[in-house]
């Protein structure tokens, strides 16, 4: 009878528990923004369509959420992969900057990010005129150019663990 009992509340307890989570998730921007839910079930991609550009407002899932690893967007469709889960918002320029990550442009120069994961290699596509500045390390690693960072006139490259904020010119 017990075991009925525990059942019968642990049940109910998930239940509310899972109706919370939802209305939380309706109401999460402060500025009635709606959310977009994307969700990669079983570790499998899912597409979620999109109008305008997207950033991540909210992660869902254990699974940390990296843009370009295991979420990433394209003209009219946002995806996600290898269990992130998470809420996305358009992002306040509403403009698709091309190739890249992390983009915008200012009068001193286009702001880039650029993240290497796990130590691997990444390149970031931009047209370099001039140079580009390292502005803003975001990584334990300290980032040194010509070792694990560089750049030629395709884009900037990083390495073994460097993630940073560049300015190209």
């Amino acid at each position: 009878m017990t075991h009925r009992l525990l059942l019968t509340i642990t049940s109910t307890s998930l239940a509310l528990l899972l109706a919370a989570t939802t209305v939380a998730a309706q109401d999460y921007d402060a500025d009635h923004i709606p959310a977009l839910r994307c969700e990669s079930q079983f570790n499998k991609t899912q597409q979620c369509p999109i109008d305008g550009r997207m950033r991540l407002a909210r992660q869902l899932s254990v699974t940390r959420c990296v843009q370009d690893q295991n979420w990433g967007q394209s003209r009219g469709m946002l995806w996600v992969t290898d269990g992130c889960r998470a809420e996305f918002v358009a992002d306040e320029h509403g403009r698709w900057p091309g190739r890249g990550r992390g983009r915008d442009r200012d009068n001193e120069g286009e702001r880039l990010v650029c993240e290497s994961y796990e130590n691997k290699d990444k390149e970031c596509r931009v047209r370099v005129r001039h140079k580009v500045r390292l502005v803003k390390q975001k990584s334990v690693t300290t980032c040194i150019e010509d070792r694990n960072w560089g750049w030629d006139r395709r884009g900037v490259w990083v390495s073994d663990g460097c993630r940073a904020e560049f300015r190209v010119y």
